[in-house]
């Protein structure tokens, strides 16, 4: 194959695998924010910047319960690494959607290795956080 074809067909390819998924920055970056939030103990901006798919179930009160529980023993987070992210149009218990699914390989300060996984949902065109698993 010639090597201008061959750079055409490339630069198409990475042309398209950036505008296939244009919303999955912003998806991360809402992601981060919210996990920032929750890390620094500020409960209430996590929970007014939560999808009401979690809003309605949890107060904020109990999402800083339930958070503060789940990671009580883990102590400051020292490192936080993306090792995976996917798109779904579907969740399980959840209506279709926009959903983005992000893990993420965390060091805790008395947990070297801890795997969080966090859902933004795409509300009239905002990414907020749906859902938060620690493992």
């Amino acid at each position: 194959m010639p090597k201008t074809l061959t750079f055409i067909i490339a630069t198409l390819l990475l042309f398209m695998s950036t505008y296939a998924y244009p919303h999955t920055d912003a998806a991360e970056a809402a992601a981060l924010e919210w996990l920032k939030a929750i890390d620094s103990g500020e409960f209430d901006q996590a929970w007014e910047n939560s999808s009401t798919l979690l809003q309605v179930p949890l107060s904020s009160h109990m999402l800083a319960r339930t958070i503060s529980a789940a990671r009580r023993d883990f102590g400051a987070v020292e490192s936080r690494r993306r090792v995976r992210a996917i798109r779904q149009t579907s969740m399980p218990g959840a209506p279709a959607g926009d959903y983005a699914v992000f893990t993420f390989q965390t060091r805790f300060e008395n947990k070297p290795l801890i795997t969080e996984t966090i859902t933004p949902h795409l509300e009239e065109g905002i990414w907020k956080v749906s859902g938060y698993y620690v493992n």
